[in-house]
C-alpha cells in the first residue's frame, strides 16, 4: 500500500460515498446548564450514509492523498486549511469497504497530520463527525483528536433526538 497526493486537475470531483454500519451511539444528555455524552447500545445495528466530491469549492487550499494498491484507490482523505481560525479542517475520509480495518483510515489520517504539521502553519487539526459514528470517534481518539464543539440542532431541530448530533474533534499540531 502506498500513500500518495491526488492531483486536483485530475481528482476534483471525485465522487465518494461513504456508508458505515454501528451497534452503538453517542446519546447527548441535555442539563440545565450543559449536557453530557453517554455511549448505549442499539438494539439493532444502523446503516449511515453520505455523499461528497473531492476539491469542493467551499475548501479554501485542498490537498487530498490516497491509499493505492497499485493503481487501484483504496481510501482519500482530504483537508484544508481554514485561516480564519488557523486550524486544518479534515473535509473527507473515506476507505473502500473491502480495505477497512487494516489501518488503512489511521494510515490516511497521519499522512494528513504529517502533512498539516509540516506544510502549514495551521495551530491543530478539526474535524466533523456525529454521535452516531461510534467506529470513527474511536479511530480519531486514537490519534489523540478530542471533542471541542458540539452542535444539538446543525442538521435538524430533532438532532439529539435522532441520536445524530454534530460534533467536532481537534488535534493540536
Amino acid at each position: 500500500m502506498e500513500i500518495r497526493p491526488l492531483p486536483r486537475a485530475q481528482y476534483q470531483g471525485y465522487p465518494i460515498r461513504a456508508v458505515y454500519e454501528t451497534e452503538q451511539v453517542y446519546g447527548v444528555r441535555l442539563l440545565e446548564r450543559g449536557f453530557f455524552l453517554e455511549l448505549e447500545q442499539l438494539e439493532t445495528p444502523v446503516v449511515k450514509s453520505w455523499e461528497d466530491a473531492l476539491f469542493g469549492e467551499w475548501l479554501e487550499e485542498p490537498v487530498a492523498l490516497g491509499a493505492f494498491e497499485g493503481e487501484t484507490l483504496l481510501g482519500v482523505v482530504e483537508g484544508s486549511p481554514e485561516r480564519w481560525h488557523n486550524l486544518f479542517r479534515i473535509s473527507n475520509l473515506f476507505v473502500a469497504q473491502s480495505a477497512r480495518r487494516q489501518g488503512l483510515g489511521k494510515a490516511l489520517l497521519q499522512a494528513m497530520i504529517d502533512f498539516a504539521k509540516q506544510e502549514t502553519a495551521c495551530r491543530g487539526m478539526i474535524l466533523e463527525t456525529q454521535t452516531c459514528n461510534v467506529p470513527a470517534i474511536r479511530l480519531y481518539e486514537s490519534l489523540g483528536f478530542r471533542l471541542c464543539r458540539i452542535d444539538l440542532t446543525e442538521y435538524s431541530n430533532q438532532d439529539v433526538e435522532r441520536k445524530e448530533v454534530r460534533i467536532d474533534l481537534m488535534l493540536p499540531i
